[in-house]
């Protein structure tokens, strides 16, 4: 007797069918329930777990064992003149067929519902307060490494990362920004709350199996109201096809939310799969902010320009890698920003519609040349092509605020908080920003919202001395500033004691702010406060001559550069670095 013919007469083949639709009932089912009872995102990846570990079980049981009027009896034991098994196929037949009538109903149920659409966006949201959430907006949330070796994490990240910067391209789609998105990894965040403190109405995950040239990636869309998966797909490819499954997962989410495109659907720009992966490795280098992943992802981005010269998104990586070594100051200005500018140039040579390249060399003109209507024309460039892209809206609101355009910053940054409301950065800036409008209460939620997210940061102390030194409490304030002992505690604490009427000691905390070094700005500001105008005007003349890039910022700090708007030096020093009103008025600002 074949042992297929026995497998069909024990119904083994019957109980595999009905135990694969009701697991199959059991994960929709899940589903609902993981997003009602608040439970962590990875829940539903145990219960899949749980029921494929359960499948060999089964099979064995009905295998082993025979369902009978008297009982549950072994197989062997069983006169097969008596079996009941041809009954009980019958049932089991009748089971999988209601099953699947429950599914299919539940499924035709689910497509037949139309969809909610969101309400009018919330009009505080020009305050920082979030806005109603879009229902055209997504979140792409770090892809599991399922790789065996742990060492391919920084394919599973780059490849979520290039993800989302591919579905940021898309103007009718609001995604949620890097630094926010990532916030979430290796944490058991439940589906609500991963959209409610990011503003989304989708969820896209997944998780990335590599093996040598072998890739598999898995990707599904959850709609985070219900919990339930909109779309998923498995792919098993080798790494070359890697950029076209990009594009799939990225058409498949526009397919999914129904999105009318006013363009063309965006691709990934291809490469050397080698190339790739060392531009992949470049990316998560240079996320360590240290100077030695910065050193390190130049040194995989030289490599892989090597391997493929044309790569544009390769030179633009670059150029953000020398931008941040200068920025940092672990390189001289005059050294690296040339070196920033020349890949951003390069990789507009190849692609001249590459936002983040016409940003970053807005960026430069900005920090480095002092070139501001070459800087807002690159900026606005950058902002046409990707509007919702976080990093271009920061650059924006910082040429706003050069001009003393504090209304149009404060509701720029907001709309980059929209899409990045967990970056401390964008925070802190905009917290700057009320701080120099003099908007107390909405500077103080702001800090309330970065002590949620990031508790030891170092800005919550510095940001909050200078809300309280402003309210008027500068005993408190000094207390705040002494907790981070650099530059900006010093800087904080000079003006604190100056208000408290302690000269000697604001005096012995600018002397610590000039030893610190790279603080010219700050120096004269303080100078500046204390009406000291001419010692304030050496400083700001010695950071000039020293090309401090921040000198842009001068007309940032309102309250403490005011008594020095009706000197005639001041008006001549904004003149000279391209941030005076008439420059304004020629860039439409």
């Amino acid at each position: 007797m074949s042992l297929f013919y026995e497998l069909k007469r024990r119904n083994v083949f019957r109980v595999a069918l009905l135990y694969v639709v009701a697991s199959w009932i059991i994960l929709q089912v899940a589903d609902v329930g993981i997003s009602l009872l608040g439970l962590p995102v990875n829940t539903g990846r145990l219960v899949f777990l749980l029921l494929a570990a359960g499948l060999p079980l089964v099979l064995v049981f009905s295998w082993v064992y025979e369902i009978t009027p008297d009982g549950l009896r072994k197989e062997k034991d069983i006169d097969r003149s008596r079996s009941v098994t041809v009954q009980t196929a019958k049932k089991l037949d009748a089971a999988v067929i209601v099953l699947l009538i429950i599914g299919i109903g539940a499924l035709a149920l689910d497509r037949l519902v139309p969809e909610k659409t969101a309400g009018p966006a919330d009009p505080e949201a020009a305050t920082g307060v979030p806005a109603a959430t879009p229902e055209k907006s997504i979140a792409v949330l770090p892809f599991v490494n399922m790789s065996a070796d742990p060492d391919n994490e920084y394919f599973s990240d780059g490849l979520s990362e290039e993800l989302l910067n591919l579905l940021a391209k898309i103007p009718e789609l609001q995604v949620a920004a890097r630094t926010s998105a990532f916030r979430f990894k290796n944490t058991d965040s439940s589906i609500n709350d991963i959209a409610e403190q990011l503003n989304v109405a989708h969820l896209l995950e997944g998780s990335v199996r590599k093996s040598g040239n072998e890739i598999r990636i898995t990707a599904q869309l959850i709609n985070t109201e219900d919990g339930y998966h909109l779309w998923s797909q498995s792919w098993d490819r080798t790494l070359i096809d890697v950029f076209a499954i990009q594009d799939e997962i990225a058409a498949a989410v526009v397919a999914a939310l129904r999105i009318s495109l006013l363009g063309e659907m965006p691709k990934v720009r291809s490469t050397d799969p080698r190339a790739y992966e060392l531009y992949l490795q470049s990316r998560r280098a240079a996320n360590l902010r240290s100077k030695e992943g910065l050193d390190q992802s130049i040194a995989f981005l030289t490599e892989a320009l090597a391997i493929d010269p044309e790569y544009a998104e390769g030179w633009t990586e670059l150029s953000r890698a020398h931008t941040n070594m200068t920025g940092t100051a672990y390189v001289p200005a005059a050294v690296g920003y040339p070196r920033a500018e020349a890949a951003a140039l390069r990789a507009l040579a190849i692609d001249p519609d590459n936002a983040r390249a016409l940003s970053n060399l807005g960026w430069l003109a900005m920090y480095w040349e002092w070139d501001m209507p070459k800087a807002a024309r690159l900026i606005r460039q950058a902002k046409a092509l990707e509007p919702g892209n976080a990093s271009v809206l920061n650059a924006y609101a910082v040429l706003n605020f050069a001009f003393a355009r504090s209304d149009a910053g404060i509701s720029i940054y907001n709309e980059a908080l929209n899409l990045d409301p967990l970056a401390m950065s964008v925070l802190a800036n905009l917290t700057g920003g009320y701080l120099n409008e003099y908007r107390l209460d909405e500077a103080a939620d702001l800090v309330d919202r970065m002590r949620q997210i990031e508790p030891q940061s170092a800005w919550i102390p510095v940001m909050s001395g200078w809300v309280e030194n402003q309210r008027g409490n500068s005993e408190t304030a000094l207390e705040l500033f002494a907790v981070v002992p650099d530059g900006l505690s010093a800087w904080g604490r000079a003006i604190a004691h100056f208000d408290l009427g302690q000269d000697a000691e604001s005096d012995a905390a600018l002397d610590e702010l000039k030893e610190f070094g790279g603080y010219d700005i700050q120096v004269a500001a303080v100078y500046a406060y204390r009406k000291q105008i001419d010692e304030a005007f050496q400083w700001l003349d010695r950071a000039y001559e020293n090309h401090d890039g921040s000198m842009i910022e001068i007309r940032m700090y309102k309250i403490l550069f005011a008594p020095l708007h009706d000197d005639p030096r001041w008006h001549a020093l904004a003149q000279k670095l391209g941030v005076s009103d008439e420059v304004a008025a020629t860039i439409g600002l």
